[in-house]
């Protein structure tokens, strides 16, 4: 190849619009190359079909004409020993392509228009595959084509295969920009449903939480009503006597006929009268405080410091009617203080949730119901042991029993949140954990997990 065009070929490859990806900006550079190169007016890129029945002009520049995606096609029903020629994928050299066994059938419907005398059509390869030709055309006195300036034409077109990588490089590089702003879209969107549900599901879980606190409230208020009707009803019950033996004694007086002996038996009746009324309405007022107590931390939200202790040993008092009720008794085991900063009305509803799954499952066959507490202190742990003398929690059941409406009393009236609101309140309120013993064998068995500092 000589000097002028292999500075030709030279400038050619190392140009940024080969691998830019502008196919078109890289076929004009290529074909004015030719132009020059090969000293001939006329150059153009054709293309096969998908199915290579015909060859479409995809570029052809003759002389200062351009023309992008030219209507031409050339079919291969038409041209058949042309299109043979093509299927070997190698350069066509027609010296005289009026004569050359592979061009001469275009010599009266394109090479005498076009004033057409010599061809030279170097394959176009991409990845192996043959897509086209660059086909250089000689117009006037036939040529014959050297074998570098074959060679240069190869090389043309081997460039315009790896601007058709750059292409494809582009398109794949631009597609896979627009799926990720899609799949940036659909994360976004799919985001913000979640966050949606989030804040939904928070709102609802709120709702249960307050709901469960209002009506575990409700059962401290029932329990309550029942244990002050018994003081209060002892009370009036000794006031009426009071008053009656009042009025008997005011009739004897106003009768004159009251003795020593009588107005002694009065005031010791009234003495006692008096100390029943007052024991009794001293326990009610005791009930009435405890549950002013408890309500107020059952309902407390701020994040305080506390003793632990006396805050379930609180709690547990206001139960107390509601434990007496279901013959029902509870301790809470003795030990030291423990100061924790958290929310005392969490672990409040807390302890009243266990103690109402206990009342509501475990002891529908035991005569000695018990429950017990013992709170320990593991390095910046408060850890709470709760257990019960019931049936315990079946092996099928205990990967459930968290799981928000999952309850076996549900023909009794059981909602299936109160576990489930434990679980949340331990986990989430108090960044703690709850976690359910394996031995089962002598009843319901939590441990409750919590940090002493949120």
């Amino acid at each position: 190849m000589n000097e002028d065009l292999n500075e030709i070929l030279h400038d050619v490859s190392k140009s940024n619009l080969i691998d830019d990806g502008d196919l078109q900006a890289a076929g004009l550079l290529i074909l004015t190359a030719a132009i020059q190169g090969l000293d001939i007016q006329r150059a153009g890129i054709w293309l096969l079909t998908e199915d290579k029945s015909a060859i479409r002009g995809r570029m052809l520049i003759d002389g200062n004409h351009c023309e992008i995606d030219s209507a031409i096609a050339l079919a291969r029903s038409d041209f058949p020993v042309y299109f043979s020629a093509l299927d070997s994928e190698r350069a066509i050299v027609a010296h005289n392509a009026h004569t050359h066994e592979s061009t001469a059938e275009f010599s009266s419907v394109y090479l005498t228009p076009f004033k057409i005398s010599s061809m030279l059509d170097a394959p176009i390869r991409h990845r192996g595959k043959f897509l086209g030709i660059i086909c250089c055309e000689h117009q006037g006195e036939a040529r014959t084509w050297n074998s570098a300036e074959v060679a240069f034409a190869t090389a043309l077109a081997e460039a315009y295969g790896r601007a058709i990588s750059a292409e494809q490089r582009n398109h794949y590089a631009q597609q896979l920009k627009q799926n990720n702003e899609q799949l940036e879209q659909k994360i976004l969107e799919r985001t913000q449903t979640l966050e949606s549900a989030l804040r939904n599901l928070t709102h609802t879980q709120a709702q249960l939480i307050e709901s469960e606190k209002l009506a575990s409230i409700g059962r401290l208020v029932a329990g309550l009503a029942h244990e002050i009707n018994t003081p209060l009803g002892i009370a009036v019950t000794s006031s009426s006597h009071c008053q009656s033996e009042l009025s008997t004694v005011q009739k004897l007086y106003k009768d004159e006929l009251l003795d020593e002996g009588e107005f002694a038996n009065f005031l010791t009746n009234l003495d006692e009268g008096l100390g029943l009324i007052n024991t009794n309405l001293n326990r009610a007022a005791s009930l009435i405080q405890n549950f002013k107590l408890s309500g107020a931390i059952h309902s407390a939200n701020e994040q305080e410091r506390f003793e632990l202790r006396d805050c379930i040993a609180l709690t547990l008092k206001s139960l107390q009617p509601l434990l007496n009720k279901n013959a029902i008794t509870c301790t809470l085991q003795e030990g030291d203080a423990i100061k924790i900063n958290s929310h005392p009305g969490a672990i409040a509803q807390i302890i009243t949730n266990l103690i109402t799954n206990s009342i509501h499952h475990a002891f529908a066959d035991v005569d000695n119901k018990q429950i017990a507490l013992n709170i320990s202190q593991k390095d910046d742990l408060a850890v709470i042991h709760y257990s019960d003398n019931g049936c315990g929690i079946h092996a099928d059941i205990r990967t459930k029993i968290f799981e928000p409406f999952f309850t076996t009393a549900r023909k009794t009236g059981g909602s299936g949140l109160g576990l489930s609101i434990v679980h949340n309140l331990a986990t989430q309120k108090l960044h703690g954990s709850i976690d359910i013993d394996t031995d089962q064998t002598h009843g319901a068995r939590f441990t409750i997990t919590l940090p002493c500092n949120l």
